[in-house]
Parts: C-alpha cells; sequence; structure tokens
C-alpha cells in the first residue's frame, strides 16, 4: 500500500539537460534500454475514458451530493478539465516506481514525486491528520448491510453474488458514477457495486476524512503492475506534468470535448432518472 505523502520536499521541475527533450521515445525515454520494452508493452495501452461534472448543475436542481464532494475537498478533482498528453502518460505510468512508501516516476528527464506539493497544488486535495485509508477497509464493515442501506426497495434485494447499482437511492448512485469513472475509474463493470466501492460510499456519506491521496496512488500503482487495466487519470497526470514543468511542446494533446465527457443531464437520464421530481 503506498504512502503518497511522505517526501514533502519538491523537487527541480524542467530537466538540468541542454538538449532538448523531443517528442519522441528518444525524448520521453533517457535510457535506450527500455525502449523496447515501452513500445512493445506500453506505446498502445489504452487509457481510461476522462469524465467530468459540472456540481452547480446538480446543486441546481437541489442534489446534496455536491455539498458531500465538497466537504471532502473533492470539487477541484471532479470538475477538473482540459488536454491530455496521452504518450506521456504512458510514459508517467511506464516509468512509475513504489519505494520505501514513497511513488515516483520521469517523464522526458523531469523526475516527479508524487507527494503533498502535487496533491495541494495540483489536485487540490485536503491532507488530514486524521484521513483514514477507506478503501483498504474498516473494521466491523458489513458488506451487505451497507449496500442494502444504499437501496430504495432493500427487501427486493436477493442476489448476493452480484450486487448491482441499478436499485440505489438517485444520491447514492449519482456517488457511485463519480467513484468508478473519475475518483477509482475503472474500464468495466461499471453497473457493479465493488467492496471497495462500497467501502467509499459509506465513507463519503458518513463524513470520514478520506485519505484521497493514498486511494488514488494504490490505484495508480494497481494500473502500473496490471496490463489489462486501462490507464487512469489522464487529466490528473497531464495538470502534474505541466506543473513540475515536463516540456510538452509537439507533444500529441487530445483536447477534452464536453459531448460524452461530462456528466450531466444526459447521463442522469441514460440511468433512467429524471432531473425533476427525483427523490
Amino acid at each position: 500500500m503506498a504512502d503518497s505523502r511522505r517526501h514533502r520536499r519538491r523537487t527541480a521541475g524542467a530537466s538540468s539537460s541542454s538538449q532538448p527533450r523531443l517528442a519522441n521515445i528518444n525524448g520521453w525515454i533517457s535510457d535506450q534500454g527500455k525502449h523496447a520494452d515501452f513500445v512493445n508493452s506500453w506505446q498502445e495501452r489504452k487509457i481510461n475514458a476522462v469524465k467530468f461534472i459540472r456540481l452547480d448543475f446538480f446543486r441546481f436542481y437541489g442534489f446534496q451530493f455536491p455539498n458531500t464532494f465538497a466537504e471532502q475537498g473533492l470539487t477541484h478533482l471532479l470538475e477538473q478539465k482540459g488536454c491530455i498528453y496521452p504518450d506521456l502518460i504512458r510514459v508517467f505510468y511506464f516509468n512509475l516506481r513504489y519505494r520505501d512508501g514513497i511513488i515516483s516516476t520521469k517523464v522526458k528527464g523531469v523526475r516527479i514525486i508524487l507527494d503533498d506539493d502535487i496533491w495541494t497544488n495540483v489536485a487540490q486535495l485536503p491532507i488530514w491528520d486524521d484521513a483514514v485509508k477507506v478503501h483498504l477497509g474498516l473494521e466491523d464493515f458489513n458488506r451487505m448491510m451497507t449496500f442494502q442501506s444504499f437501496l430504495r426497495h432493500p427487501e427486493q434485494q436477493t442476489n448476493r453474488r452480484q450486487l448491482l447499482v441499478g436499485g440505489f437511492k438517485v444520491e447514492e448512485r449519482m456517488i457511485h458514477y463519480l467513484i468508478v469513472w473519475i475518483l477509482c475509474p475503472r474500464a468495466t463493470n461499471h453497473a457493479q457495486c465493488s467492496e471497495q466501492d462500497l467501502l467509499l460510499l459509506y465513507g463519503i456519506l458518513n463524513h470520514i476524512h478520506i485519505d484521497w491521496p493514498a486511494l488514488i496512488a494504490d490505484t495508480m500503482v494497481k494500473a502500473k503492475k496490471s496490463h489489462s487495466y486501462q490507464l487512469p487519470y489522464a487529466l490528473l497526470i497531464s495538470r502534474i506534468l505541466e506543473f513540475k514543468g515536463v516540456p510538452v511542446e509537439g507533444e500529441l494533446v487530445q483536447n477534452i470535448v464536453t459531448v460524452g465527457s461530462e456528466i450531466g443531464d444526459t447521463t442522469f437520464h441514460q440511468m433512467g432518472f429524471i432531473t425533476r421530481g427525483f427523490c
């Protein structure tokens, strides 16, 4: 489990090398011995679909979950948008290392450490002294009782193995959607509720100070280790690269368009809800 906040000293941004870093594999990765591995196993790795939300849209219609997320310090992370750098994101994960509780990587000669400087200035996440790594488990946590507490009609739940979110109350359904698409994103099984999803839902709704940096760092490490895992946090990583001074001139850039990426009225309708008269 990664402790992503131990290293607090800010490292230098741009590479000290006088040679310009080109927008190709020679510029991305200094060690030529690693080029073949990157080309064969990483250059085509899929990046998880990017989503963002305008919380004020849902706040306008009387939803409470925007305020719940604000209490967790997640507003900026959820509403974050902009362009992404697909090739550099893959390099970020290719060079990702976890050692002695510190997660680091290197992109185009720039060393990046995921420390408090990153979490507070880029992700704009709070650093709480009483933060709990909820995603790793809670004492006396009852999976089924928690799941049933989120249902509109808990008496109708009969399948104890496949926990589907279609029967969730509307607020819980929206919170779960944001968990699996933005906070702890995955490429598949969005309609199912994993135990980690339940733990996060429980923590959010019970106003527990969740250790979001630890969750994000652990998810990154998991994505690094599993080649079946689509690479998450594309927007956040792209902002980290800019913050640390990684040269992006000439790099492949993808602009995130609203259609298909924004979580809004269309998403809500696809869930089977209507904007007015929700319960």
